[in-house]
């Protein structure tokens, strides 16, 4: 096994590229699919091949200028990056982690040249050997006939905000959803099919259409939408499919409970609409069952409601063991009462940062949830404070800027492991307890972790059954996140630890929430018992599903439903 993942990179792609009709040239079936899509087939390089002198062994001359540009959009610029085919939000998802091959620089100092300078050379490492800018249904419908007769791998791809390398393979070809941009208000929405008395204020929306977008042109109709914390992220995509957690969760409920239409364009080469009339069982695995799997989704329609004022807390304290297990005891105590509460949020561990908002309680009434951490951390030398803001987009716009909370960074790689933890693990003094030293136990080993309090425990619209979302979902708090990293230059045994390392952390949760399971999108890439982690009870109808839609399995990506198992060639990048 070690030698094969050591083998040239001429001698992987050539495996790849195995096609149907060994007497026809490769070259050949790849002119006739650009020929097909009107010419739109690009071939695609590392992001920041201009600042090397040498890529995939070749000599080239590097481009100072271009290098510069690079440098400065490396890391941590959330737009920039997504709007690059060949960026990647977790980089360990473009180079290939298991024998080294990059074109990485140092996202602790990208000017560093030490990372691109000889010997330095810029390997493709998992990025799609070629890509189609997606336009329309024709496009995909002739990238699933191409897949299908040629074998080459599908990936589908847009922001590249993706924790478990389903949009990158080597020697795959992708399709970029990222030019599907557009927006269309509809005050009385009805699906497709479905009785005019099922009317709802909604928006419909192209698949590369980003939050940030989304946010700001609703706000200016006075309207929101449940949506994601990063402003790059697609709302289409695996983010709506993988269920659709938000800080407006605990009170309107998950994306997928919200998304009343899908158009989507299924391996099968049919060009479908799925919603609650007709095609209800693809409608069904779409809303939750995963991006990647059943289809590439066009386009989506959402319900929105009109804007209202949020009290916020942003909770700060100086970011020590000992004052985190106090912080921690106190948010344990009061988990269930926040959910009820319509607190929606993020617990950052690194920083000391709590961020939660609400549209239940008034300003006092908020003031009085949050007194005892308010009090607490005040004591402990933070500056902690309960405000009102106007709308969902001037919290959005704060929290991008860093001024109330701290996103994720982007732009390095990212080494990630997730838990739901349920409410029954706060009901009693001693679940708090042991909770609490699992916490701590689990933040000590990850160099980033947060709370995400964005379950629908809270919300009482839906029981979730015409989702396909994990039911653990309804039942849990928040999820847990941990990750651990590496450097620019590090060693097939360094990268190997830090997954061991997180692997590690997640499972001080794993042991006491045996019935629990993780989030899909954020979760370990070594997840035990993935099928019943990720999607529970679920799974067999889900696998029913992909079959019928799909029997060949083009869609197949990394513990997805259907998955084929890490044999295959375009998974000889994990580890």
């Amino acid at each position: 096994m070690l030698e094969f993942l050591q083998a040239s990179w001429g001698v992987l792609l050539a495996s790849v590229f195995s096609v149907v009709d060994k007497n026809r040239p490769v070259t050949d079936i790849w002119r006739q699919l650009n020929t097909t899509i009107g010419g739109r087939l690009a071939t695609s390089n590392p992001w920041p091949q201009p600042c090397f002198s040498s890529i995939n062994g070749r000599p080239t001359h590097n481009d100072s200028s271009q290098c510069g540009t690079v440098c400065q959009n490396y890391f941590n610029q959330h737009i920039a990056r997504s709007d690059v085919f060949a960026g990647y939000s977790a980089t360990n998802f473009d180079m290939c982690m298991s024998n080294g091959d990059q074109c990485h620089l140092d996202f602790m100092n990208p000017s560093n040249p030490l990372a691109f300078s000889p010997p330095a050379d810029c390997r493709q490492g998992s990025i799609p050997s070629y890509y189609i800018d997606v336009q329309g249904k024709d496009d995909v419908i002739a990238a699933f006939d191409f897949a299908r007769k040629s074998g080459v791998p599908l990936v589908i791809k847009n922001t590249g905000h993706d924790f478990k390398g389903r949009s990158s393979g080597p020697g795959s070809l992708a399709l970029w959803m990222h030019s599907m941009k557009y927006i269309h208000h509809a005050p009385e929405f009805v699906a497709d099919g479905c009785p005019t008395s099922d009317a709802h204020n909604a928006v419909t929306f192209g698949a590369g259409q980003q939050f940030e977008e989304i946010f700001q042109h609703l706000d200016k109709l006075g309207l929101q939408m449940v949506g994601g914390s990063d402003q790059s992220v697609g709302a289409a995509g695996g983010w709506a499919q993988g269920g659709g957690h938000s800080s407006l969760t605990p009170t309107y409920g998950l994306g997928a409970d919200r998304t009343l239409q899908y158009k989507v364009v299924t391996p099968d080469g049919v060009a479908r609409i799925a919603n609650a009339c007709q095609n209800e069982d693809l409608f069904w695995a779409l809303r939750g069952g995963g991006g990647g799997t059943f289809g590439v989704v066009l386009e989506a329609t959402m319900m929105v409601s009109e804007v209202e004022s949020y009290r916020v807390a942003n909770i700060n304290w100086p970011p020590t063991t000992p004052n985190l297990k106090q912080v921690l005891e106190i948010f344990l105590d009061n988990a269930t009462n926040f959910a009820l509460q319509g607190w929606g949020g993020y617990v950052t561990i690194t920083t000391g940062n709590i961020i939660l908002m609400t549209p239940r309680l008034n300003l006092k009434e908020a003031e009085e949830a949050m007194h005892a951490l308010i009090e607490l951390t005040t004591q402990l030398g933070g500056v902690s404070t309960v405000t009102e803001v106007p709308t969902f987009l001037s919290w959005f716009d704060n929290y991008v800027r860093g001024m109330a909370g701290a996103q994720a960074l982007v732009g390095l790689p990212i080494a990630m492991a997730s838990r739901l933890v349920p409410q029954k693990n706060h009901a009693t003094s001693e679940g708090r307890a042991e909770l609490l030293e699992a916490l701590s136990s689990a933040f000590g080993l990850s160099v980033f972790s947060q709370i995400h309090f964005t379950s629908p425990y809270g919300f009482t619209g839906s029981d979730g059954s015409d989702t396909s979302v994990n039911p653990v979902w309804r039942t849990s708090l928040y999820q847990v996140i941990v990750v651990n990293s590496w450097l620019f230059d590090s060693t097939l045994e360094q990268r190997k630890e830090a997954y061991a390392q997180t692997t590690k952390s997640i499972n001080y949760l794993r042991d006491i929430t045996p019935d629990s399971g993780a989030y899909h999108n954020e979760a370990d890439i070594h997840e035990p018992n993935y099928g019943h982690s990720f999607y529970n009870t679920n799974y067999v109808r889900l696998l029913e599903i992909k079959n019928k839609y799909d029997p060949d399995h083009i869609l197949d990506c990394w513990q997805c439903v259907g998955w084929q198992g890490p044999s295959r060639p375009r998974y000889s990048c994990y580890i």
